[in-house]
């Protein structure tokens, strides 16, 4: 069945012209209320359209019978009313072919209209377009269905939610909406857009989950599919040093021998040829991460987060030293003083390993003359400090809600600390990229132009 619903008002020539190109099976006409409501120009008496009053009502001029007709009465200047109503009515013809246009009535009744017809995919919206008399209203028996390219109006309101999702450095949701837009169908002109949209958002979403790999595979079939500015390439090559510096950590670790959870592992594009320079990078981009988390006002996470990077932060600086956290050896212990060795022996587990966790990694290293490790005894009481309270959180080992004051206090306490250990290793303090200036993920769509 085909429906018509369209506003009244106005120049009544303009609907019946649509009346008569359309060919309804059923119309639902809405109609201003009041005293001079325009209902009158659909079912009045006599002579009741047009500025002099010279013509009969819509029905009669378009040949359309009165019981195939509803109408229904709204506030003018209601755009939400009409929007509501108008929405009920498309809802009961799911299936059929549904027409909605706005051309008569007040400039409320058509934006209602409209914003309305948008919601549903088998709706139409039309406009009659034509010769203007003045600025508010289409005339003459000239005007012609225009059909209203829904899709190009539907991409642009959900571009700009788009946009927004993407400015909160929601990377899936980003993605997410990107499909969904696909799914109701683009322009040409706009599909180039979503492609790119798709693999850029796919990638950074990878990356926010620590997915280096599968992010730098993302953004090199970007590169070479279309023409990348400068932050997507050196979004790319950050992501293949990400991707190469954690394997290297992983070598010879538990970590190496665990199946990977993913379906596939990508061929890493970088291979650490400095880890004395590259390390800290995987920190940086942690401690990025954790930034996200709390500007989503996910401090449980951000915090999680942190303490990640502190710990990785000390897996890195002993890697660097062939020292696997996950596996202390007897080489290592001799090097160490008595003291130290006893506290790091009550730590061997049944089958004699010796893995250690956070704490006593830096105090390995402190043990060890490492410059880091060194910096660890300046600031380790405020850091043990934060970290008892990041205990009592839901994702450690208690009950509490982890507080934006909370986070704040261990950001800053972790962030000099990482700084002041940069600024002591000899190999660190000469990076090109520190944790001040590490780029964080982009926010906006100009870095796909």
């Amino acid at each position: 069945m085909k429906v018509l619903i369209m506003t009244v008002g106005g120049d009544d020539t303009p609907l019946v012209l649509s009346i008569k190109e359309l060919k309804p099976d059923y119309i639902h006409f809405i109609c201003s209320s009041g005293q001079n409501s325009s209902r009158v120009m659909v079912i009045g008496d006599g002579k009741v359209c047009g500025k002099e009053k010279d013509r009969p009502n819509i029905l009669i001029q378009a040949g359309f019978p009165k019981d195939q007709t509803t109408i229904v009465e709204v506030d003018p200047d209601d755009p939400a009313e009409v929007y509501e109503l108008a929405k009920e009515i498309i809802a009961g013809y799911k299936g059929h072919q549904v027409y909605t246009d706005y051309t008569g009535g007040t400039k409320s009744m058509a934006s209602g209209l409209l914003v309305a017809a948008l919601e549903y995919d088998y709706c139409q919206p039309i406009l009659m377009k034509g010769p203007r008399a003045d600025l508010n209203k289409v005339t003459g028996d000239r005007s012609r269905v225009f059909m209203i390219n829904r899709h190009s109006i539907i991409f642009s309101r959900f571009k700009k939610t788009f946009e927004d999702v993407l400015n909160r450095q929601d990377y899936g949701g980003a993605r997410d909406i990107v499909r969904t837009i696909s799914k109701i169908g683009a322009d040409k002109n706009d599909e180039e857009f979503l492609d790119r949209a798709n693999v850029v958002m796919n990638a950074f979403d990878l990356w926010d989950r620590f997915e280096y790999g599968r992010a730098w595979e993302d953004l090199d079939y970007f590169s070479r599919s279309y023409r990348p500015n400068q932050q997507i390439i050196q979004c790319k090559i950050m992501a293949g040093r990400l991707a190469g510096i954690v394997e290297w950590l992983k070598i010879g670790s538990e970590a190496a021998k665990q199946p990977s959870k993913t379906e596939s592992t990508p061929n890493i594009p970088h291979t650490v040829s400095a880890p004395w320079r590259e390390a800290p990078l995987p920190v940086y981009d942690l401690i990025r991460n954790a930034e996200r988390r709390a500007r989503m006002e996910q401090y449980d996470d951000a915090v999680a987060r942190l303490y990640r990077a502190t710990e990785l932060y000390a897996q890195f600086a002993l890697r660097r030293r062939d020292i696997s956290t996950s596996n202390i050896t007897e080489e290592t212990l001799t090097q160490l003083s008595e003291e130290r060795r006893e506290r790091l022996e009550l730590k061997r587990d049944a089958e004699g390993r010796l893995a250690i966790g956070l704490f006593e990694s830096y105090e390995l290293l402190s043990g060890l003359n490492e410059p880091i490790g060194q910096v660890w005894e300046a600031h380790k009481a405020r850091i043990k400090d934060a970290i008892k309270y990041r205990n009592l959180s839901w994702l450690a080992h208690g009950f509490e809600p982890v507080t934006r004051q909370y986070y704040e206090t261990f950001h800053e306490v972790l962030t000099e600390f990482i700084n002041q250990c940069d600024e002591a290793d000899p190999h660190f303090r000469k990076n090109k990229v520190n944790l001040n200036n590490y780029p964080d993920l982009p926010n906006t769509v100009c870095f796909m132009d």
